[in-house]
């Protein structure tokens, strides 16, 4: 790869150098042993974990281990000649937390017991299995992801894990029932996505990353070759499937919403998380053309996706920020359905954007603004340095990337080249 060019769009000229790619590639890897912790007892805030872990930024905040966090990271480095270990031990981190707390918190901080972050784990315990080929290993482990689903993402309990309130749908939730702390169960800590009322809304993308439990938990008991567990979760991702094309599709927008199931009407704003429904595969060829088109004329900007559409009151989930695990994500769902010319624009520009901030900065950032290029607009702290999360998806996209360059027909991309990308 010597030269990356993007197809004409706003920046006819957009390309990356291989030489620049590599500067970010060495200034990764040199920066994951700044973000290594290793804590096993717990010390007044912080609970202890039995592995070390990778915390976001080598700053005086965030230092834990995130769930969100974990996936992409633990995808990066799974790999890792020198960190995959890391990866393997941050996942029994998290089945350490589930056995002791009943739940996978926010973070590995005790005040953050009261709620969790998007469910990731299946994910996860897909791509650590895929590592290491140890079915003991699995067995034990989709325990831990069978307990989550049940008792945290399935719960109706109140004032404890209260989050399935309508026909198997869920929502995010704290244990203190407060809107703004349930948003910062959705990771999007703040938005205007939910009009300050989240515990009102079904979650567009929480309702896609179940209905993935469900595919990979009837795919993990498929494997132990347990047909009652694999017909129960195929029935649940079938039933979650047809809810959410049902409720969360506008056919005269073209495009997925979150769904306000006390108001029984969806929300009128358009976030990147509409692309959820393309990520998980369970949308129409007919209705993915629209939400492709879409995100192609709305979201996309000079930089990559941003969060939202310009809105009265903006907040750092919001436009004019991009935020890199939502890159990610929007780039799968239009590789799944075929868009690889998009895919292949939009890798271009966050790459490039990244990398001339890391040419101006020497970092990369937690976000971006990808509306006028430069570091994302800070909320309710400074926005933060480091970067974990956008270091994992920058090498994950540059993956991505070079696969796009040999292969740049427009044909949905198979499964099986899905699952050696590392994408689930």
């Amino acid at each position: 790869m010597s030269k990356l060019s993007c197809m004409p769009n706003v920046h006819d000229d957009l390309h990356i150098e291989k030489k620049d790619l590599d500067e970010v590639f060495q200034y990764i890897e040199g920066y994951w042993p700044k973000l290594i912790r290793y804590h096993p007892k717990d010390l007044k805030t912080l609970i202890g974990l039995p592995n070390s872990y990778i915390v976001p930024t080598d700053s005086e905040i965030f230092q834990e281990q995130y769930y969100w966090d974990s996936y992409l990271i633990v995808r990066a480095l799974i790999n890792n000649p020198k960190y995959s270990h890391i990866a393997i031990g941050m996942v029994e981190n998290l089945f350490y937390m589930i056995e002791r707390f009943g739940i996978i918190p926010n973070a590995s901080r005790f005040y953050f017991l009261s709620r969790s972050q998007p469910p990731l784990l299946s994910s996860m315990v897909l791509l650590i299995y895929g590592k290491i080929k140890d079915m003991n290993w699995l067995k034990k482990a989709v325990g831990y992801v069978e307990f989550e689903y049940n008792n945290v993402w399935m719960g109706e309990t109140h004032l404890a894990n209260f989050r399935a309130v309508e026909s198997g749908l869920c929502r995010y939730y704290d244990v203190n029932a407060i809107d703004d702390l349930a948003e910062a169960e959705s990771g999007w800590d703040l938005t205007s996505r939910f009009n300050g009322k989240c515990l009102d809304y079904l979650p567009v993308d929480l309702n896609c990353l179940l209905f993935l439990y469900e595919v990979d938990l009837a795919h993990i008991y498929n494997l132990l070759k347990n047909s009652k567990k694999v017909e129960k979760f195929e029935k649940a991702a079938i039933w979650r499937a047809k809810l959410i094309n049902k409720l969360m599709w506008d056919e005269k927008t073209g495009y997925y919403f979150d769904y306000n199931f006390v108001k029984k009407s969806k929300s009128p704003l358009i976030t990147v998380a509409g692309i959820y429904p393309l990520n998980v595969g369970i949308v129409s060829v007919a209705r993915a053309q629209k939400a492709i088109s879409l995100v192609e004329k709305i979201l996309q900007k000079n930089y990559g996706v941003v969060q939202s559409v310009r809105f009265i009151e903006n907040k750092q989930w919001d436009w004019p920020n991009g935020w890199s695990p939502l890159q990610l994500r929007a780039v799968e769902g239009l590789m799944r359905y075929g868009a690889n010319r998009l895919a292949r624009r939009l890798i271009l520009k966050w790459l490039s954007l990244n990398i001339k901030i890391f040419r101006e900065t020497g970092f990369l950032w937690e976000k971006y603004d990808v509306v006028h290029g430069a570091i994302g607009v800070p909320d309710r702290y400074p926005t933060l340095y480091g970067f974990a999360w956008t270091n994992a998806c920058f090498l994950i996209m540059a993956n991505m990337l070079e696969f796009l360059e040999k292969w740049p027909s427009e044909n949905a991309t198979p499964v099986w080249l899905v699952r050696r990308l590392g994408w689930y």
